[in-house]
């Protein structure tokens, strides 16, 4: 704006009634005005550039969050990957028996039911078609359960994870009971894979169904104690009714002592168990209880029978060495990145967990040092995540026992990608020998797991699919390999 001392003062009101001013007063206080009403509107100028400058490293389209009870795209694939999934033996069927095309069923029958049932009656082998379905199923379910659960308002702090690892064990004692030829004949299907695992999330959704139910129960007493006690009687016993044949004194002893020993585990204080599971609620504990007493029943049975191994001089101890052989590599990586752990939970954050309301995208529009700064810590920490060291543990017990269990013991190998590994390294295609390049491959898969959580990131609504994605890698992971374990020990 050019000299107004210049102009008029009809000039100056003309100026000011454009811009919208007020036209009274002298012409020193037009001047005036007119001066302010300039300096504000480069300061206007000054502030949306501002803006525009920080709207552009804010993504156009910013996407919304969905709400706990809405499903993502990829969860309603899921969901429909499932249901088909399941429904697919019974459409085959209906299909041959109303309009005689057995085509469908066939496939089914040859492919999954028979060697289900071969399994149960002995030791039957993968083929390419169940490795394939299954491995889809598996990452189905995982999604589709995690949205369940969300959308029911099941907790998804890590405990939960904790509470069902003695789950985890149970399948596994299980199907070494199998492998023995302990259980009846009329059962022993339902402890093979994979309906050992609907039948292991069948009995975690029945201790689910009664937890909100048992913690109401108390009167005037802490009810802290009451869902670890009721929980464990009643997997006890369902359990000695529907799988064991024990004397009825080893029944009575397992019914008394079993639950009283999941519940004093919450109580000791001689080494502090007690604190460890304060901040429990009645879920977890209800299912920690429940699976470590479905645990201990099941070692009752493995206990007499690797007595009878003893004595016929069957039994081999060393192979437990490999439980303890990964602990090196683990506190190795923990020693790495507790550091940058410790100081993620002092900011009240989850590793690779974003922030309340923040998506995908938000987190891939960020810049800036300090952003980059704390993605290095992020992705440090993994290295100390308990969850990722679980995980990590299971993938390197797989390997060990599997390597022990097929060069030298002369197992052989019976899933298809494993075998096919194995022969790479120099087995034959009956599955033995080569085991040292299974464990090369889960040594490589250890590094992959830690590099996923290193650079994952899962928003909020997503934490059921951080907790079950550890759990699938457990069971794919250390279930079978605990598996191996304990069919060397006992040499079944």
């Amino acid at each position: 704006m050019g000299d107004l001392n210049l102009l008029t003062v009809v000039q100056l009101k003309e100026l000011l009634k454009e811009k919208g001013l007020p036209t009274y007063g002298r012409k020193a206080e037009l001047i005036e005005r007119l001066t302010e009403g300039s300096n504000s509107e480069n300061s206007d100028v000054k502030e949306n550039e501002m803006n525009i400058e920080e709207d552009k490293k804010i993504p156009a389209h910013p996407s919304q969050q969905l709400n706990d009870k809405q499903f993502a795209n990829y969860e309603l694939i899921a969901f429909s990957i499932v249901g088909l999934g399941l429904a697919l033996p019974g459409i085959g069927y209906l299909l041959g028996h109303f309009a005689d095309y057995w085509q469908i069923w066939d496939l089914v029958d040859v492919n999954f039911i028979q060697p289900i049932i071969g399994e149960g009656g002995g030791d039957s082998s993968y083929n390419p078609v169940d490795t394939i379905a299954y491995s889809i199923l598996l990452v189905a379910f995982i999604v589709s359960i995690s949205a369940c659960l969300r959308s029911l308002g099941v907790p998804s702090e890590d405990r939960m994870l904790y509470s069902l690892l003695p789950w985890v064990c149970w399948a596994v004692l299980v199907e070494v009971i199998e492998d023995a030829g302990l259980f009846s004949a009329g059962i022993d299907s339902l402890f093979v894979s994979p309906l050992i695992h609907f039948q292991t999330a069948g009995w975690i959704i029945l201790i689910g169904l009664m937890s909100p139910y048992i913690s109401k129960m108390g009167i005037d007493i802490d009810r802290a104690w009451l869902m670890p006690l009721f929980s464990s009687s009643v997997i006890v016993i369902a359990h000695l009714l529907l799988f064991y044949e024990f004397s009825m004194w080893e029944n009575i002893v397992a019914i008394i002592f079993i639950p009283i020993i999941c519940w004093y585990i919450y109580e000791i204080e001689i080494i502090q168990f007690n604190k460890i599971f304060k901040n429990w609620g009645h879920l977890e504990r209800g299912l920690f209880s429940a699976g470590l007493a479905a645990c201990m029943v099941a070692l009752i049975s493995l206990f007499q029978f690797g007595g009878l191994q003893y004595d016929e001089g069957e039994l081999v101890l060393w192979p437990l060495i490999i439980l303890f052989i990964p602990v090196l590599l683990l506190m190795m990586f923990y020693h790495r990145g507790k550091e940058a752990y410790s100081i993620i939970l002092d900011q009240g954050r989850l590793p690779g967990v974003l922030l309340d309301g923040e998506s995908l995208a938000d987190w891939e529009a960020r810049e800036g040092e300090e952003h980059e700064a704390f993605e290095q810590l992020v992705r440090r920490s993994s290295f100390a995540n308990p969850l990722v060291l679980i995980a990590v543990y299971g993938q390197l017990v797989d390997g060990l026992a599997s390597w022990l269990g097929v060069d030298f013991f002369g197992y052989s190998e019976k899933h298809v990608l494993s075998e096919y590994v194995m022969r790479l390294a120099g087995g034959t295609a009956g599955g033995t020998g080569g085991g040292w390049g299974f464990l090369a491959v889960k040594l490589c898969l250890s590094i992959v797991v830690v590099l996923f959580f290193a650079e994952w990131r899962f928003e909020k609504r997503q934490l059921h699919l951080r907790l079950l994605i550890v759990l699938g890698l457990l069971t794919v992971g250390l279930a079978p390999g605990l598996r191996d374990l304990g069919r060397l020990i006992l040499a079944v």
